[in-house]
């Protein structure tokens, strides 16, 4: 345990004198940049990959996230877990998950990247499946690998064009050329800009691409953080961000990407209201908001996305951080069905959740996520994307839905559950810190970005009037959430939900829109198909089919010797006029 911290304290004091001494040798009008070779990795021909380390404005943002996160993290894992055995275990593989991350973040060459990239994807298979003696687990952390591995290929299919084009890797000379060289929205450009983008989407959780993200729910609540909130899915984030000037010159691949974040703000934000499992519920709702991210990235605010990044980073990591409390402190009863009364035994804990809510329902002037995600939908309303700034509005009203739900039911209704476990008072100053930082005095934090992302300007013209929609909507959420959880339903509101058209949503929602359904029948049952057939040999097969053929056409000829001359004088007869035939009519 001490050396796990340490390892995180350690980075984050490099990281903290990294920010003053940048700070420090910081000219106007110019970008810096740190760049530190160390190796060459190996040569074939003229192709050499070099190993060395990049530090820019964009890389020290993410340094920061990464450390400042992943102490707080390791702070509260060292208060949170028990068993020495898990312990231990946690802190090596998550020591590795934060080696592979600030891999990616600090090289500056795409295939020295795949380094770091693949070894997210162990690191994650590793944590999910920390409890591998329940064979459940076992197979999540399969999945979550298989998964992750799966859109690998295209981000190796990306760099592979990138060097055929470019006859380069590193990533400076990457943009430089590619802004020289390359037309905007060429099919060339087109074909690498999906490809990493496709690359990205499984680090990043998006749909359909998101099975991993919900079975990190069997990982251990401090991993879950990890997992969920400041490492994995800043790798994507990341990626995209550092080639943002690649993703500017594809209009169609932007206008995909706005289409994806929309389909998963819907699977997700309405899966999360039918939940009664607390860690699905939040895995859920984090999903959701991941989305916000690249709806970003799809009107190129790309400064925008770094302060949706923050928010994102920290409601995530606090919606975890306080549901890990309230599960330990019910001695591990996740199912909320079976919690209630709870805002007489926990108040402090109640008050927590409420921060929270009020971040994730963007309470109107209050919160961050007000001013951030709103600038966000009103990108997308000003570039007349009117369904996903419908959709955009529509998840935050949503995730409003599901976080009172889970207030509600867990502190408001009838207790049922009446003997609790003691945490360590010390287990709440992670939360205290974070909490600061949901509010509206960290909307825009200045970061060092200017030259390396490109900035965007955001259209004033009408915003305030789309704010009072986004407070409307907020406000409606709340009114909702007392209908429907609350108060007690009265019997025009049990009518509504009988309807059939309500009872086929909530069933779709239930079934996970029946994706896991989808998935079994498009392809795990088609390969386990392939797999039993080629466990028979088919060759093998036709092996076998030619031999009785073989054996066949030889008993025929056996019969024909049959001794008698007469047969044979007729069969040289006829095989004389089948001759003489073919001679003459060919």
């Amino acid at each position: 345990m001490i050396i796990g911290i340490s390892t995180m304290l350690i980075i984050t004091l490099i990281t903290v004198f990294s920010c003053i001494d940048f700070n420090a040798n910081t000219v106007p009008d110019m970008i810096l940049v740190y760049t530190q070779p160390l190796w060459n990795w190996f040569s074939v021909g003229d192709f050499t990959v070099p190993i060395s380390l990049t530090l820019d404005g964009l890389s020290l943002t993410f340094l920061s996230l990464i450390s400042f996160f992943g102490l707080l993290i390791y702070f509260f894992a060292a208060c949170y877990l028990t068993s020495r055995e898990d312990i231990y275990t946690f802190y090596a593989y998550s020591n590795l998950l934060i080696a592979s991350i600030l891999t990616v973040v600090l090289v500056d060459n795409l295939f020295v990247m795949l380094i770091g990239w693949e070894g997210l994807s162990i690191s994650a298979y590793l944590l999910i499946g920390i409890y591998n003696k329940q064979p459940r687990n076992g197979y999540a952390a399969v999945k979550a690998f298989v998964i992750m591995h799966l859109t690998d290929i295209f981000l190796i299919i990306a760099i592979f064009l990138l060097y055929q084009t470019l006859e380069t890797l590193n990533i400076r000379e990457v943009l430089e050329q590619a802004h020289e060289n390359l037309a905007i929205d060429s099919d060339i450009i087109f074909w690498i800009t999906l490809m990493l983008f496709l690359g990205a989407m499984s680090k990043s959780a998006l749909f359909p691409m998101h099975s991993w993200f919900t079975e990190t729910t069997l990982a251990p609540m401090p991993a879950l953080a990890l997992l969920q909130s400041s490492t994995v899915i800043l790798a994507g984030v990341y990626l995209v961000l550092r080639l943002s000037h690649l993703f500017m010159m594809s209009s169609d691949v932007l206008a995909m990407i706005a289409m994806i974040s929309s389909l998963t703000i819907l699977f997700a934000s309405t899966i999360a209201l039918v939940q009664y499992d607390i860690k699905r519920i939040i895995t859920y709702i984090n999903l959701a908001q991941i989305s916000y991210l690249f709806y970003a990235f799809s009107t190129q605010s790309w400064n925008l996305s770094l302060n949706c990044l923050i928010n994102y980073t920290v409601t995530s990591t606090l919606l975890i951080l306080a549901s890990s409390i309230l599960i330990k402190k019910c001695q591990g009863e996740r199912d909320i069905s079976k919690l209630g009364g709870l805002i007489k035994s926990f108040p402090l804990l109640h008050v927590v959740f409420l921060i929270i809510m009020l971040s994730l329902s963007a309470m109107p002037w209050i919160s961050a996520s007000f001013y951030v995600k709103g600038d966000i939908i009103w990108g997308l309303m000003a570039e007349d994307r009117l369904i996903s700034g419908t959709i955009g509005l529509m998840g935050i009203l949503f995730s409003s839905l599901g976080i009172w739900r889970l207030i509600s039911m867990v502190f408001y209704h009838k207790q049922k559950q009446h003997e609790f476990a003691k945490t360590k008072w010390i287990s709440y100053c992670p939360i205290f810190i974070l909490l600061i930082f949901t509010t509206a005095l960290f909307i825009y934090v200045p970061l060092p970005i200017q030259g390396i992302v490109p900035m965007g300007n955001i259209k004033t013209n009408g915003q305030l009037s789309f704010q009072l929609l986004s407070a409307a909507v907020t406000i409606l959420s709340f009114f909702i959430a007392y209908i429907l959880y609350a108060h007690r339903r009265n019997s025009e509101v049990q009518e509504v939900l009988n309807t059939p058209i309500i009872k086929f949503c909530l069933r779709l929602c239930h079934s996970d829109w029946r994706y896991d359904y989808l998935l079994n029948s498009l392809f795990v049952k088609p390969y386990v198909y392939l797999a039993k057939l080629l466990k028979k040999d088919p060759l093998a097969l036709w092996d076998n089919w030619i031999m009785w053929g073989i054996k066949k056409v030889n008993s025929f000829i056996v019969d024909l010797e049959n001794g008698q001359i007469r047969w044979y004088m007729v069969s040289m007869v006829i095989g004389s006029i089948i001759i003489l035939m073919l001679l003459i009519f060919i």
